[in-house]
C-alpha cells in the first residue's frame, strides 16, 4: 500500500480529494490529512507517507516550506502540489525542489487519477530497485565469488539491469577486457548429474591463469566459462585442460567469437549455444572443443541454398531470436523468392519459418523463466516481443500456461 498525507486549509477541498477517487483500488490509503504546513509536516514525522497531496498557499507554513522541510524530514516522498494559475511562480520554484507533479485547481478527477497512478507507478518501481540494490549487498556480504557469478549469470542470459552492469564493470578487469576480449566457452556434460560445487571449484581454481570470472552454473548439465579470448585460440589445449579436470563424464564444449564489451555476453553465449547445437560429436567421435564457426561471416555475402546451409539457417535463428528476423531477408540473402524459400523451409525442417522461430524463441523464455529474478516483460523482449501481452498469448499457446503459470509450475512465485 502508499501512504497518503492530504493538506489544505479548505475542509471542503479536502473531502472532495479524498471522495473523488478510488484510493484502494490504486493500493493507496490515505493516512492523514492537515489544514496547514505546520500540522502536515508533524503528519509527516508521524506517519512517515508516501506521497504529499499539499496546496500551496497555507496559513503557517506554506507549501513550499513544507515541501522543503518534508523532503529533509523524509527524502524518498513524492510531492504533489495543488495549484492555481497565479500559483505559477511557486510552480516554477518548485521544480528545484523536484516535485511529482502539480494539478490545477479546480481538480480535474481524471487528471488526479492519473497523476497518482503515475506517482504510484514510480514509488513502485522504486521499491523494486531498493530491491534489487539490497539483495546486490547480501551477497556482497555473503561473498564476492558468489556476487561475481550472479552478475555473470543475468548478463549471459540478458537479464541484467543497468545497476548490475555497472557493478560488473568495476569488478572484471577492464583493462584485459578492452584489450585481449573475452570468449564464452560452454561446457555440456552427457551425465545431467555430473556438475557439481566441488567440480565448480576444482575449474575456478586450476583454470586461474585464463578465467575472467568464476565458471557459471546454468542449471542442469551446464556451465559458463568467460575466458581470454587468446586462450580460447589454442582448443585443443583448453580441450585437454577441462577434460583432466572434469574426470570420466563425456562432455562437449562450445566456443563463442571473441567479444570486447560486456553489452555482446548475451551474443557470445547464444554463440556458444549455437556452436554446441549444431556440432555435437557423432558417432563414435569423442567430444571437443565446437567453435561457433562462420555464421556471421555467412550473413554477409550470397551463399549457394543446399541442406549443409539450412543447418546455417538454423544456426542464425537459434543465435539472433532476439532480433528482426523476417522470412523475406533470408530468402533475399539466397536469391529465391520467398514462396521457394519457404517451401525448402518446412521440406528441411518439417515445420513453417515462423513456427520455427517462434519455437525456438518459446524454448528461450522458458529458459529465462526458470530464472526467478527475470520479470515477464524482460523475458518478452529478451526473445523479440516487444509486447508482452502478444508474447503471454504465444506462450500459451506452444506451452498450454500463461508464463505466470508456467512459474507457479516451478515453484518460483
Amino acid at each position: 500500500m502508499y501512504k497518503v498525507l492530504i493538506t489544505d486549509d479548505e475542509w471542503l477541498i479536502r473531502e472532495g480529494l479524498k471522495q473523488t477517487i478510488d484510493w484502494q483500488a490504486l493500493e493507496c490509503e490515505i493516512v492523514a490529512e492537515a489544514s496547514n504546513g505546520e500540522q502536515s509536516l508533524q503528519a509527516v514525522k508521524d506517519f512517515k507517507p508516501d506521497i504529499l497531496l499539499t496546496d500551496i498557499r497555507m496559513p503557517v507554513m506554506n507549501g513550499m516550506q513544507l515541501a522543503e522541510e518534508a523532503q529533509r524530514i523524509h527524502p524518498n516522498i513524492r510531492i504533489i502540489f495543488l495549484t492555481g494559475f497565479d500559483d505559477f511562480t511557486y510552480a516554477q520554484q518548485a521544480v528545484k525542489l523536484k516535485v511529482a507533479d502539480f494539478i490545477l485547481k479546480p481538480t480535474n478527477p481524471d487528471e488526479l487519477l492519473e497523476v497518482i497512478e503515475k506517482v504510484c507507478g514510480e514509488i513502485k518501481a522504486s521499491r523494486e530497485n531498493e530491491t534489487v540494490e539490497q539483495e546486490l549487498r547480501e551477497w556482497v556480504a555473503a561473498g564476492y565469488t558468489i556476487v561475481l557469478e550472479k552478475l555473470l549469470h543475468d548478463q549471459l542470459l540478458g537479464i541484467s539491469n543497468s545497476k548490475s552492469l555497472k557493478m560488473l564493470t568495476e569488478i572484471i578487469d577492464n583493462h584485459r577486457l578492452c584489450n585481449e576480449g573475452f570468449r564464452i566457452a560452454l561446457i555440456q556434460y552427457e551425465d545431467h548429474n555430473y556438475w557439481h560445487e566441488q567440480l565448480k571449484d576444482e575449474l575456478h581454481d586450476r583454470l586461474w591463469d585464463i578465467l575472467m570470472g568464476p565458471p557459471v552454473t546454468l542449471g542442469g548439465n551446464r556451465a559458463a566459462l568467460m575466458i581470454g579470448a587468446d586462450s580460447g585460440d589454442n582448443g585443443k589445449q583448453l580441450w585437454s585442460r577441462i577434460q583432466e579436470i572434469s574426470g570420466k563424464s563425456q562432455l562437449a564444449i562450445g566456443l563463442s567469437l571473441s567479444h570486447r564489451s560486456f553489452d555482446s555476453m548475451g551474443q557470445a553465449h547464444s554463440e556458444a549455444v549455437a556452436a554446441l547445437h549444431f556440432k555435437r560429436p557423432g558417432p563414435g567421435q569423442k567430444s571437443g572443443v565446437h567453435e561457433f564457426g562462420d555464421i556471421e561471416q555467412w550473413g554477409e555475402q550470397p551463399v549457394t541454398l543446399d541442406a549443409a546451409n539450412f543447418k546455417q539457417v538454423e544456426a542464425f535463428i537459434q543465435t539472433r531470436y532476439a532480433e528482426e528476423i523476417s522470412l523475406q531477408l533470408l530468402a533475399a540473402q539466397f536469391h529465391v523468392s520467398e514462396a521457394h524459400f519457404s517451401r525448402l523451409f518446412r521440406k528441411a525442417t518439417g515445420t513453417t519459418f515462423i513456427d520455427y522461430v517462434t519455437q525456438v524463441r518459446m524454448e528461450k523464455a522458458m529458459e529465462l523463466l526458470c530464472s526467478p529474478d527475470s520479470r515477464i516483460y524482460e523475458v518478452s523482449l529478451a526473445v523479440g516481443y516487444q509486447d508482452s501481452r502478444y508474447f503471454s498469448q504465444l506462450f500459451r499457446k506452444a506451452t498450454g500456461k500463461t508464463p505466470t503459470e508456467f512459474r507457479k509450475d516451478r515453484e518460483f512465485i
